[in-house]
Order: C-alpha cells, then structure tokens, then sequence
C-alpha cells in the first residue's frame, strides 16, 4: 500500500490543483465580487475573506500544491529520499487542498440552494402579471451548454 503513495500524489495532485483554480468559474465569481471589508462598508462588506486575503491564500494553496507535485516527481525519481517526515507534510498539504475545495463547494451549494423570498410587488395578480411581463429579461447571448434563463437567474453570471 504505501508503495503507492507518491505515484498516487503525482495523479492526485494536478487534479486537485485544476478544480481549486479553474471550479465553477471561480476566478470569475470572485472578479465580479465587491469584497469590501465590513469597516469601509457596513451594509454588505465581509468580515475576513476581503480580496487581498482571498488572493493570498489561493495563491498559498495553488504553491503548496504545485511545490508537492514537484516533491513527488523528485521522489519518483530519486532525487529526494522517501521519509516518515515527507510524507507526513505532503499529506498535510493534501488535507489542506482537500478541506478548501471542500469548504468551497459547500458554500457555492448554500449559496446556489439558498431561499430567496418573493419580491414580486404586492396587489391584484393582474397587475403583478403586467409588471412581471414588463419586466422580463430579454435573454441574449449565452455560454454553450447555458440556457438564457438559468444564466440571468442563477445569480453567478449575466445572460450575455
């Protein structure tokens, strides 16, 4: 079993480094986002995860993977001896890796399956119904795979 160890880190590892960056258009979510702290804006800042420490701890996490990929190749190839102490770090970076995807995920699911309440305006329905058609979107351009509607309504990008 342990004879598998880094040949499995060299798979597992490039993988792992793929659905951090590249996820659910995660780079994109996060440019749109404001991210001010809560002390500049009060109403809809963030407590800790303001931009400049989003920045600095993806790029921590995507190194540390990058550098346990290198340490795995050199491994594998000899130049680094194996040893109780390696393993036991690169296995520490993969738990990191692995409790910050899943922290993402997690939260992209809240997120996405979150209650909105109604904001349709309050009176007789036939007014409602005019305002809502008024109202209606015209669905443009989409990403291949995206209908119009679920790219205008799901919140994480415009229809165009």
């Amino acid at each position: 079993m342990a004879g598998n160890f880094y040949p499995t880190l060299a798979q597992v590892f490039p993988l792992l480094l793929l659905a951090v960056v590249w996820d659910s258009g995660f780079l994109e979510r996060l440019r749109r986002q404001r991210r001010l702290p809560k002390k500049e804006d009060p109403a809809e800042g963030v407590r800790f995860w303001s931009k400049p420490r989003v920045r600095a701890y993806t790029l921590l996490i995507v190194g540390l993977a990058v550098v346990s990929t290198g340490v795995t190749m050199f491994v594998l190839a000899g130049v680094i001896p194996d040893s109780y102490a390696l393993r036991l770090a690169l296995s520490c970076v993969l738990a990191l890796v692995l409790l910050t995807l899943l922290t993402r995920i997690s939260v992209d699911v809240l997120w996405a399956t979150q209650n909105v309440p109604d904001t349709a305006p309050q009176g007789p329905p036939a007014a409602a119904a005019a305002t809502a058609v008024a109202a209606a979107p015209v669905p443009g351009p989409t990403a291949p795979g995206r209908s119009g509607t679920v790219a205008a309504v799901d919140g994480r990008g415009d229809a165009g």
